[in-house]
Formats: C-alpha cells, structure tokens, sequence
C-alpha cells in the first residue's frame, strides 16, 4: 500500500520552515502498514501543483497533500487540484455555517472574499472534519484517495490520525502488519555494523535493515513486515535476538532509549551513584548526565576544573603532576576522578582531559587527544584517546566514549573499553 505526499509551501522550499509535518505523516502511515514511497516538497506555484499531482496519480495507491487551504492569497491548492483534475469550484455549505457560528459566537465579521476563499471546493470534495477548527477535505480520484490538510502542524497530526488512517483501512483495507526496531551502536563505524549484520537481513523474508549515522553513534533501524501480527512480531523478535548477539556490547541502546538512561539504570540497580570531573568538555559529560529525568537518583555532581589552577585547589591534584605530566595526561585524569570522588563521596567517577583544538596542539599530544579516567571502588585507570575531528566531534565523542566506558564497567566489570584506545 504505497502512497506520496507532497507538501506545499514557498516557506517550505526556502527553508524558512522545516518540513516536520511530512515526517509525522510518513511514521504514523508506516506505523499502520501504509509506506510512503515518496515525499514532495514545492512552492505555492499552480502550474507546479498540478503537473504533481497528475503524475502522482498515476503511479500511488494514495496521496496526501499539505498546506495552501487558508484564506490568504498565496493559499492556492484549490484552484490548482481544479485545474488538474478538470473539477468546477463549488461553495461548500458545511463551511458556509461554520464561518457563520464562528462569527456569531465571537461577534466577528468576516468579508466575502475570506468566506469564498475557505468555503469554495473542488466538485465531490468530502469534508474531514466538519466540526473542527481545521477542516481538509478527501478527493477520490480514479479510485485513489486524495487528502488534503492544512499545513499547520498540530491540525495536520489530528487529522492523520483521526480521519485519514480510519479512511484508508475502509478504502484500502488494512496495511501489512509492521514491526521496527531502532538500535543505537557506539564504537564501531557503520561499515563495521554493516559488515556484522549483512548475512542476518538475508535469513527473513520481508526484513530490511536502515543504517543512519548519528554522530557519533550508528543508528540501525530494523523493519519487518509480514501478513499477520503474530508472524511479523515472532520473526522481528528473532531477527533482533540475532542482531544483539552480532553487535554485543555495542549496543550501548535501544528505540528512545539513550545511553545516559541505560547508565542511570545500571547505577540505581547497583545502588550507587556517580560524579564526573571535566577539563576539555566543558560540563558536557555532566548534561548528558542530567538530561534524564530523575537522574538525581545516580548522579552527585559534576566538577570542571578548566585551568590547572582550577584543577589543583578543587580536586586536590598534585602541582608536581601537572609540572611533569602535563595537564594531558593519565596521571592528571586519574587525579581528577579520585579527586572529585572523595568530594561527593559516590562509588564511581569520570573525568576527561584533553585538547579539543583546534589550537594546544604538539607532537607528543596532538589535537584530538583525550585521557579518560573511571575510578570505582576497586581501583582507578586511565586511558589514553584520540579523536579525529573538529572541538565540536572531539568533544562530543570523548563525553560519549567516558560514558560508555562507565555503562561497559556497569554491564560486565571491565576497566578497558572495547574500542580501540589510541
């Protein structure tokens, strides 16, 4: 049950405002079994309407089209689906009262060229919501339905829902049962995830599996369909159990989970917390942290200590390991961390130093190095990174990495990431 949406807009196709409304549409029709093959985004120019909606007809099951039902003059979808399909304009009643109630119980006034431009439809135009603030209207055309919805987002979401999916299961009969599964990977590049998973996809009919970097993570979508929800649950189930195996710890989260939450669940499991001590982050590692709801639960704190200064009256590290080591270095990591968890008194801590660039630089220790530290109560390490990139990639993936070393430590007791360390 393939279907097209064309979205129109002269604000859409100057990037003035982003297309979120397709987005909703094309999930929410995927996630009943009706696919969108294809998205059009166009300006408010009639001749450009009409040729795509002729030669979109020919080719979908369904159509859906945004935007342009207002009162304004740019607001042009009628005229041009009149004009491609051959339908006389005619006044709709249902809109007529509608407008009157409205100007009665607001005591309004509206001129005649507002009613006209609202209230005049296509011939065989079936309203969709006639007693709502919003009304777009269903077209059938050569036995393909056509819906058209206003383009404002949280009107265009109330009528997918309610009006065009129930229509399309009358219509076209229920889609193909769905299932899809989103994994998040860290720590391998998305050929390596490819490679690991490319004999899986060949094993069940009907699955496909979507590869989507996310710097700097890897997103795998998994999709199954099938004719029947049991058979398409039963094999998306297995087919997931083996991608968990294929990727291991990997997987650092699933769906809408992130990788912060899992390493909150992980600590409230263990009943412990965690506090963090930062130098090139700059208080990243700690928003992450506490960018889940309820994290106070297993986070204490977080420490940046920007300058040497900053590092030696706050976190007690010693000036003679600054003097020799540098303010980079495994010694100043470990510091750190042991530094901040005698403070806030938790199990475990992170901490992070490094040269984020692009200026810091040396040979020894060139941009993009980092030295993360976990300290638990067994005992404190140091690794030493290096992360390719702009301040904004080195930074992002040394946070990524301090935590996903801590998640690793949670799941299976390892001190060493199973990454690559530089």
């Amino acid at each position: 049950m393939y279907g097209e949406i064309i979205a129109i807009g002269d604000e859409l196709v100057s990037g003035k405002t982003v297309n979120t409304t397709s987005s909703f549409a094309a999930r929410r029709l995927f996630d009943t079994g009706y696919s969108v093959r294809r998205i059009v985004v166009i300006g408010d120019d009639i001749p450009l309407i009409v040729e795509c909606l002729n030669k979109s007809v020919q080719r979908c099951r369904f159509l859906i089209i945004t935007g342009g039902l207002g009162p304004t003059a740019d607001d042009i979808t009628n005229e041009a689906v009149s004009r491609a399909f051959e339908l006389p304009l005619i006044e709709n009643q249902q809109i007529l009262r509608k407008i009157s109630d409205c100007e009665k119980r607001h005591g309004l006034s509206y001129d005649e060229t507002f009613k006209r431009k609202l209230s005049m439809l296509p011939e065989g135009a079936e309203l969709l919501n006639p007693d709502g603030h919003a009304a777009g209207y269903m077209l059938m055309h050569g036995g393909i339905p056509l819906f058209f919805l206003p383009g404002v987002p949280h009107q265009l979401e109330n009528h997918v829902v309610e009006q065009v999916i129930p229509r399309l299961r009358e219509i076209l009969g229920k889609g193909r049962s769905v299932m899809q599964k989103t994994f998040k990977i860290f720590g391998l590049s998305e050929i390596e995830v490819n490679a690991r998973l490319s004999r899986i996809e060949s094993r069940y009919s009907g699955l496909s599996i979507g590869y989507y970097p996310n710097f700097p993570e890897v997103h795998v979508t998994v999709t199954l369909k099938g004719q029947s929800s049991d058979e398409t649950r039963s094999a998306c189930l297995d087919a997931c159990s083996a991608i968990r195996n294929a990727l291991g710890l990997y997987v650092i989260a699933e769906d809408d989970d992130t990788l912060e939450a899992v390493t909150g669940r992980l600590l409230v499991e263990k009943h412990a917390m965690v506090s963090v001590a930062e130098s090139c982050t700059g208080g990243l590692l700690g928003q992450r942290l506490t960018d889940v709801s309820g994290s106070s639960a297993w986070f204490d704190r977080g420490i940046t200590t920007y300058t040497n200064r900053a590092k030696e009256e706050l976190l007690n590290v010693p000036h003679e390991f600054i003097e020799k080591y540098g303010a980079v270095s495994s010694q100043v990591a470990e510091s750190m961390a042991e530094g901040v968890k005698k403070l806030s008194r938790t199990a475990y801590a992170l901490s992070i130093t490094g040269i984020a660039g692009p200026t810091g630089g040396s040979v020894e220790k060139p941009v993009g190095t980092v030295y993360i530290a976990l300290s638990t109560p067994e005992r404190t390490e140091a690794k030493r990174f290096f992360f390719p990139g702009g301040r904004d990639k080195v930074r992002a993936t040394a946070a990524e990495t301090a935590l996903d070393w801590l998640r690793r430590h949670l799941t299976d007791g390892s001190f060493v990431p199973g990454y690559r360390p530089a």
